[in-house]
């Protein structure tokens, strides 16, 4: 949605009476005035949006629906270059994301996208907030923002309630509770079969940050399912990562955030979802997992990508992409320069994964 006036709808208008209403208890009333205004709008638009839900349930819970057969997975810290290559991936015919109507609108987009496109075409920015990346209705987009509106099972709900990070990130992404990752999981389930149902005969590609930390998880719903994996240099991923949350955080929060100590919590979320991968991944076999760093794929797009579907038996062919690689030669990634402290924080707290892939 378009930042941050009053009365501007939140994101939640893609939800149910139920998760709003339900949403708003799990803030504690701690509602910031912005938010308490943006929210009756949005509540306003759930009214109007209530009936074509029920339709789609009912239509939808009456069709055949698609199993989900060896979904791709990218993966990656937040900043690490994921978003390009989940971008690259959709290009290919034969593959498909789900698109940010799928993600904004989860109870609504496979029957009734007539009705929400000329919305979205109105009220979607034309870049992202933080780093101008160009968006709209039918880019590709992290699941696990229609799941925050399916469910409360979801590591996005942070956004909107900052205060309880740390119980997110421990119950969705690191899933230390059973209950809560069988939950979880369970939403992510519906969501994928629903967009496999909107694209019969095609292969999923996922990416969601949070992934990073869930891949013995996501197996066990999706035996075949493959994972590529991308690392940049935290030198690069740290700053950037704390300029997105700068950025977003006032957009989605529906609390002051100002006792929020982000600086922390972006190293804590590094090091224990970095940790959590790496004892992973030697679970995995090389059909299963490829790894690349962005620093490679920015150069030489085609041919690190070729290496990855060749490793992975992904039937595409790359070559297909050099018109697409080579219109994205021209944008102007975010530039940082950090203080000497944050240097040698990073270098001192991020040194595992900069061992492990040399950086």
């Amino acid at each position: 949605m378009k930042a941050g006036r009053p009365f501007t709808p939140h994101i939640i208008i893609g939800s149910t009476l139920f998760r709003f209403f339900s949403l708003i208890g799990e803030t504690s009333f701690r509602m910031k005035w912005v938010a308490f205004s943006r929210l009756l709008t949005s509540l306003f638009i759930i009214l109007l949006f209530t009936p074509f839900r029920i339709i789609e349930a009912i239509a939808y819970g009456l069709a055949k629906k698609e199993e989900v057969k060896a979904p791709i997975f990218i993966i990656g810290h937040p900043r690490s270059g994921t978003t390009y290559f989940h971008d690259s991936m959709n290009e290919f015919e034969s593959l498909v994301a789900p698109r940010m109507i799928d993600c904004l609108f989860p109870f609504l987009s496979k029957y009734f996208e007539f009705l929400l496109v000329p919305i979205l075409k109105n009220v979607l920015p034309e870049t992202r907030l933080m780093d101008k990346m160009k968006v709209n209705w039918n880019s590709p987009q992290e699941e696990e923002f229609g799941m925050a509106l399916m469910a409360r099972h979801s590591s996005v709900s942070f956004l909107f309630m900052p205060s309880k990070s740390k119980d997110i990130l421990k119950r969705y992404v690191l899933m230390r509770e059973s209950t809560y990752t069988a939950k979880w999981l369970s939403t992510h389930y519906a969501f994928a079969r629903k967009i496999q149902s909107m694209n019969k005969g095609k292969t999923l590609v996922f990416k969601s940050p949070g992934n990073t930390a869930r891949t013995a998880e996501l197996l066990s719903i999706y035996p075949d399912a493959r994972f590529i994996h991308i690392v940049r240099d935290p030198q690069d991923v740290i700053p950037s990562t704390l300029n997105l949350y700068n950025k977003i955080l006032p957009e989605f929060s529906l609390e002051s955030f100002d006792n929020f100590d982000v600086h922390s919590f972006v190293f804590e979320y590094y090091e224990l979802v970095m940790q959590k991968f790496l004892a992973e991944k030697s679970n995995l076999t090389s059909e299963q997992l490829a790894e690349l760093k962005y620093e490679d794929f920015v150069k030489q797009p085609i041919q690190e990508l070729s290496k990855i579907v060749e490793q992975l038996k992904i039937d595409v062919k790359p070559d297909d992409l050099s018109s697409f690689f080579e219109a994205r030669k021209s944008f102007k990634r975010n530039s940082f320069n950090p203080e000497n402290d944050l240097v040698s924080e990073i270098n001192t707290k991020c040194i595992q994964i900069r061992e492990a892939y040399d950086y």
